[in-house]
């Protein structure tokens, strides 16, 4: 089952500065997330007592759910699906992709034109990180595929907060969270949405 999720990522995909322990340290001392609790997937952390300050929702009456069931096989189910707001982290050595199934085609960073065969690319690059190079070709220019524009429903990193069950653009981190996490890793940070 597929699982809205608002993820934020440095956007430098190379930042790597942090492990999971400070990111998580410095959600919790913000008020983002609360304390880990663990399932048989791992570990989720729900909404912290600021979550609703730093995550700007978008719309008349948006309905979202914030406390975890306590029944251990309905939590299970819940976040499985989705069915209610938490966060997770994503902390890696190596560079990923993530996208949303229906991510449209990237534009080349230099003349802006859609990249055809993108798709192609980047299983290409997965498979041997080295070949990261790209000519576009309308005008030429050699780029990496971690500088090709994708929007808000891509992105290249290594550190990644997943807030899970959320809709594409339902909402919005605030500045005061980027603020945050730009002073954690030295640089600033992005959204997309995606639903994996």
């Amino acid at each position: 089952m597929s699982i809205n999720k608002l993820i934020l990522l440095p956007r430098n995909p190379g930042a790597g500065a942090c492990t999971c322990d400070q990111l998580a340290g410095r959600l919790q001392s913000i008020g983002l997330i609360g304390l880990p609790a663990g399932y048989s997937g791992g570990i989720f952390y729900p909404t912290g007592e600021q979550f609703l300050q730093l995550i700007s929702f978008l719309g008349c009456s948006p309905a979202i759910e914030l406390d975890p069931p306590a029944d251990p096989a309905l939590l299970e189910d819940a976040l499985a699906h989705g069915r209610f707001c938490h966060v997770t982290l994503r902390c890696t050595t190596a560079l990923e992709f993530r996208a949303d199934a229906s991510t449209r085609p990237p534009r080349c960073p230099h003349c802006e034109r859609p990249v055809p065969d993108w798709a192609a690319h980047i299983r290409h690059w997965q498979a041997d990180p080295a070949g990261s190079r790209w000519s576009c070709p309308a005008c030429q220019v050699t780029s990496r595929l971690t500088d090709w524009v994708f929007r808000k429903t891509a992105g290249f990193g290594k550190i990644f907060i997943e807030i899970n069950g959320i809709y594409p653009s339902e909402a919005i981190p605030g500045e005061s969270l980027l603020a945050a996490l730009d002073d954690l890793t030295g640089g600033p940070w992005r959204a997309i949405y995606i639903k994996e």
